[in-house]
């Protein structure tokens, strides 16, 4: 056993540092080679989807993945980027969901595979979006970034609570031939939401009490309650808040409890029945520099060298492993069928590809009056497909409203939208710096 986990290490290193090697002379973004790496050893029979070993370290890349996203980002630009990205995230949940289902069921003629098929394309992926991103220097990049990610993210949720609706709806479908009545809906929707909500009041409890340490001023003066509350949080921040046990610890200390923020956004996350990606992301969103203020050390050189460690094990392992992963879901069972699922992919990435780049860039561009170039650039970032993706395809598996034909189907279509992310985004970065530095000279 030992042996064997150890042999899928080492492929799993191979891989990795095989990808950084191509990324490096060709100049393309390592997630693809990524992806591609898995594509090849599940069907060279290196590796399995099923590796105990491979989903434990593939959940854990899931998990410091979010958390280093949301450590790059800050509460005001994410909430700036909320109130820009919220209306491209709705169109790129309706118009990818529309078009995508008339097309499957033109396809297929199957109401439900329908639903499933357009349910599992309408979460964007971030963090295909933040690896190539990240890759890119461009001048405009710290101004689109938060836009991106908060549309992304925004996607992600509103597709979670619809697949916690839509999900337990076809199970009753699929189960019954009875109708399904407004009152079965509206407990249906009940649930996710309320998780939801319970999940967001937690997340935004322990923010309060352990990392904000500003209340409004406002606020305190009109209500007695949040006096009070102020009050509390004051003492069990000066006594067990971020700057005690951040700012007064060894960096490694600190990097180690970090790491157990991370988990516990997850843990919070998943008791609530709700991503583990979304709790890990908001625990890392409430932490920043001033959380390592000490009066003998220098804040900025402990938080980005802690930064900078995180950073080498989430890009350079675990993330680099939760991507692998995904090409793992790539297994060619009959390669007779091959070309037909290589033509329906490619009809459903197609239509996949156009109606979220419309969605996404005419909204950046109508509603947002953001330039075309920015505009674009965030229609292209929008096309990713992976975490929320597979997790939708994986639960419709487990529920017998897809077979393993379908998964592979849904695989294969999500791996040309994550191909073609770092060849357009590159493309159309270079364009947007281009166009900026003309206008400043």
């Amino acid at each position: 056993m030992e042996m064997i986990t150890t042999l899928i290490l080492l492929y799993l290193l191979i891989i990795i540092i095989g990808s950084l090697w191509a990324s490096k002379k060709t100049g393309i973004a390592d997630v693809l080679f990524y992806l591609i790496g898995g594509l090849a050893a599940v069907n060279l029979h290196l590796l399995s989807p099923a590796s105990a070993a491979i989903e434990i370290f593939a959940f854990i890349g899931t998990i410091f993945l979010f958390f280093y996203l949301g450590l790059e980002e800050n509460l005001k630009s994410f909430t700036e980027g909320i109130k820009k990205g919220w209306k491209i995230a709705v169109a790129g949940v309706i118009l990818p969901f529309t078009a995508l289902y008339f097309t499957e069921l033109y396809l297929s003629n199957d109401t439900i595979k329908s639903i499933v098929f357009a349910m599992a394309f309408t979460p964007t992926s971030i963090g295909i979006a933040f690896l190539t991103l990240n890759t890119l220097n461009f001048s405009a990049k710290n101004r689109l970034q938060p836009i991106i990610v908060a549309a992304a993210l925004t996607d992600d949720v509103i597709s979670l609570i619809l697949w916690g609706v839509l999900g337990g709806i076809l199970v009753s479908l699929g189960a019954s031939s009875a109708e399904i009545s407004l009152q079965s809906i509206t407990s249906l929707t009940l649930k996710p939401v309320s998780n939801f909500l319970f999940f967001s009041l937690a997340m935004a409890l322990i923010a309060y009490l352990f990392f904000l340490f500003h209340p409004t001023t406002s606020l305190k003066k009109e209500s007695t309650l949040l006096t009070i509350f102020a009050k509390t949080k004051a003492s069990i921040y000066s006594h067990a808040g971020a700057g005690k046990f951040l700012g007064k610890q060894e960096q490694n200390v600190a990097i180690i409890i970090m790491i157990f923020l991370a988990f516990l956004g997850s843990f919070i996350a998943e008791f609530f029945e709700t991503s583990i990606a979304l709790g890990a992301y908001f625990m890392g969103l409430i932490i920043n520099k001033d959380h390592f203020a000490s009066e003998h050390t220098n804040t900025d050189e402990v938080f980005h060298s802690t930064m900078e460690k995180l950073r080498f094990l989430t890009l350079y392992f675990f993330a680099p492993i939760f991507f692998i992963s995904i090409g793992l879901h790539m297994k060619i069972e009959s390669f007779n069928a091959l070309g037909t699922i290589m033509t329906q992919a490619l009809i459903l990435a197609s239509v996949v590809f156009i109606a979220q780049f419309i969605a996404a860039s005419f909204t950046a561009r109508y509603i947002n009056t953001l330039p075309w170039r920015s505009s674009i650039l965030i229609g292209i970032a929008m096309q990713g497909r992976a975490e929320v993706t597979f997790l939708v395809a994986m639960a419709a598996l487990s529920m017998h409203l897809i077979t393993s034909a379908d998964l592979l189907l849904i695989s294969v279509s999500a791996f040309i939208l994550n191909l073609s992310v770092p060849f357009l985004l590159k493309i159309a970065a270079h364009h947007h710096e281009k166009h900026d530095q003309a206008e400043v000279i």
